[in-house]
This record gives C-alpha cells, sequence and structure tokens, in this order.
C-alpha cells in the first residue's frame, strides 16, 4: 500500500506535508470524485470484504468503488498515513418507508480531530445525499455546500445529520397527496453517537447487508459518483444525473 499510488488512483496532485482542513477537504473530493459509491460485487458473484488491504486493492489498483465501509475504511488509512487524528464512528442510516432507524449500526464513518474542532468526514454515501466538505461537528447550524444544505442536531448524545429538503412547486394545493409538504423542511439521513468504533464491529453487518435477501444492496444494484458539478446514479436500470 503506496500513499502516493492511491494519489495518482484520485488524481490527487496537490500537496499533502500540511494535515489541515484545506488539504483534507481538497483531497476529500477528489476521492468522493474519482471513487465510486458502488455495490456491484453483490451482483457480481464477489463478496465484499473488509481487510484493509483487499480494499486498497480493489480500489485503488482495480479503480473500482465501494460501499461506505469500504470507501471509509481506506480514506482512514490516507489521512492517519498524512498525520490526522482520525476515529471510527457507527451510524444507523433513516429508512424512509418505515420512518424509523435500525436497531443496529449499519453505517461507517470517520470523525477528524483538527485544530480543536471535530469534523466528520463520510465519503461513503452517495447519491445526492453525499456531503462534498468535512462537517464541522456543531449542533442546529447549517452548513451549506454545493449539494444542499446539511445540518448536525444533537439530543442526548445522539448526532442526527439532515439536508436540507428542496422547496417543492404545488401548483394545486387541493389535488396534492404529498403529505406534509410544507412541514417537512429536512430530510434524515443517518443518526450516531461519539462512541469510538473498530472495524471489526462492521464485520457482521458487512456480511449481512451483503447476503440479506431483504436487504436493498441485494435488491438492487448500485453505482454512484460525484461530479465537479452534480451527481451521476445508476440504480438498478435507471440512470440519474443531477
Amino acid at each position: 500500500m503506496d500513499i502516493k499510488e492511491y494519489f495518482a488512483r484520485i488524481s490527487y496532485q496537490g500537496s499533502y506535508d500540511k494535515p489541515d482542513l484545506a488539504t483534507l477537504t481538497d483531497i476529500f473530493q477528489h476521492h468522493i470524485r474519482a471513487v465510486p459509491f458502488e455495490n456491484l460485487s453483490i451482483h457480481c458473484g464477489e463478496s465484499i470484504e473488509l481487510d484493509l488491504e483487499a480494499t486498497y486493492n480493489k480500489i485503488v489498483r482495480k479503480k473500482r468503488g465501494g460501499w461506505c465501509m469500504e470507501n471509509n475504511h481506506l480514506l482512514s488509512w490516507v489521512l492517519k498515513t498524512l498525520g490526522y487524528d482520525v476515529t471510527f464512528l457507527g451510524s444507523k442510516v433513516y429508512i424512509p418507508e418505515y420512518d424509523a432507524y435500525p436497531e443496529e449500526i449499519n453505517h461507517l464513518l470517520l470523525k477528524v480531530e483538527l485544530d480543536d474542532k471535530s469534523y466528520i468526514v463520510d465519503g461513503g454515501f452517495g447519491r445526492a445525499y453525499q456531503m462534498w466538505q468535512p462537517m464541522e461537528l456543531i449542533s442546529g447550524t447549517d452548513q451549506p455546500q454545493t449539494p444542499g444544505v446539511f445540518r448536525f442536531l444533537e439530543e442526548s448524545g445522539v448526532w442526527y445529520l439532515e439536508k436540507v429538503k428542496r422547496k417543492q412547486w404545488v401548483p394545486n394545493q387541493s389535488v396534492s397527496t404529498s403529505r406534509n409538504v410544507e412541514k417537512e423542511v429536512y430530510r434524515r439521513i443517518y443518526l450516531f453517537t461519539l462512541q469510538p468504533r473498530d472495524i471489526e464491529e462492521f464485520r457482521a453487518r458487512n456480511a449481512h447487508l451483503q447476503t440479506a435477501p431483504d436487504s436493498p444492496f441485494v435488491i438492487k444494484s448500485i453505482c454512484s459518483l460525484q461530479t465537479i458539478d452534480g451527481v451521476r446514479a445508476l440504480l438498478g436500470w435507471k440512470l440519474t444525473e443531477i
């Protein structure tokens, strides 16, 4: 595993001798624009491993993508190699169909300590809810980015990531079937705590998500990539560009 080989993979040619916020943001943006969020291994008869060297080989040498446990695992190695203080966190992704969060953590993200501030770095969510910049861990403050306005809310030690929903234009309110159009200002993404996690804690969920018949990743293939000014996503046979 070689950091320069990784930089070549994401086409990063900037400096990396100073572990500051600008460098972190630049590397992060190169990563999400070069490495797709994808679950194609499941649909190609491959298993998704959490071994770091296997992930490195898949993403860097084979020029593939991966899901959160691969992308953020690799990003943690990159940032630690450059001298950043990185901690694994576990989250539960909101399920709109059930208006609920799962009982167990099913998403890996990173917390980076920098200049006496904490930042959340998540390069493994994909599609339209992928953050484009590290987000400062502060509650109740809107943090505008190119893809939209994100914010964290903290309640009794539980942190919630939300994104402002785009305003819907309803030409005829009387026949609108959308519930609470005006009330639904924020779209919930996931919740998490600041309890440090180890990669071993994700192995069972990693196996479950790629084998369970009701797993959304088993039901449908997903591949999305952030671009300079938007995102491209292929879900099943449907290609969307924003």
